[in-house]
């Protein structure tokens, strides 16, 4: 496939995705990748030396098997397609991995995480995940499994919002902080929209359940106030 040709809309989530990762990798692992559009780009512009595609949707993962085919033809791509559970993934020891994990809630990516750290407890890989809501409990799992931050972003997309958050556990000499740091630029609206959004949201988890939901609500606003000051 010609390296012009596009795979992924300018300033869509997935190519915000794709202009984070920083190859090269030996190997990128496209979870949960539907279509395996931005595994496909990864793959084109040589981000590793193998892409594999992960899902469990076997119509879907045919379909992309088909075009993986034509358009990457194996005697010059290296690549795969498994229809499995991420959770059953055994993480090969190899020391310079990317697992993307984008598109599913956040109970769900933890859950990924967790299974995908006990599963290779002695290997170190990185992340990229970019989950539907609930990032700050997402970004508290990733400071208990000892993962720095290499790059944050707020994405935009179709009237909702992402926090894409890379992470490792060896180029990383940035703390995580569970409610962003690096990502906010306070003077854009559309990110005060996201903070008033977020705080919105656990105002309404509050209600039922303070104890919890308050203390995240006043570091958001600790944040804010933090970012106005400087």
């Amino acid at each position: 496939m010609s390296k012009n040709k596009r795979l992924l809309k300018p300033g869509s989530r997935l190519s915000h995705l794709a202009n984070m990762v920083e190859p090269p990798y030996t190997t990128i692992w496209d979870c949960c990748c539907d279509h395996g559009l931005l595994g496909m780009s990864l793959l084109r512009d040589q981000y590793a030396d193998e892409v594999i595609f992960v899902d469990i949707v076997a119509d879907i993962l045919a379909s992309l098997t088909a075009r993986l085919e034509r358009s990457f033809p194996q005697d010059q791509y290296r690549w795969q397609v498994r229809c499995e559970d991420i959770n059953n993934i055994l993480v090969p020891p190899e020391d310079s991995q990317l697992f993307i994990i984008a598109g599913v809630g956040p109970h769900q990516t933890i859950e990924f995480i967790d299974n995908l750290c006990a599963s290779a407890p002695d290997t170190e890989f990185d992340l990229l995940i970019c989950c539907v809501h609930g990032s700050y409990s997402v970004r508290e799992e990733l400071i208990k499994k000892g993962y720095g931050l290499k790059n944050e972003q707020i994405i935009f997309e179709n009237n909702r919002f992402y926090e894409a958050i890379y992470v490792s556990k060896k180029i990383a000499d940035k703390p995580i902080v569970n409610t962003g740091s690096q990502m906010w630029h306070w003077p854009d609206p559309v990110h005060q929209d996201y903070w008033h959004r977020v705080v919105g949201h656990y105002r309404q988890k509050a209600k039922s359940d303070p104890t919890h939901y308050q203390p995240i609500i006043e570091r958001y606003k600790l944040l804010r106030d933090s970012i106005t000051r400087n």
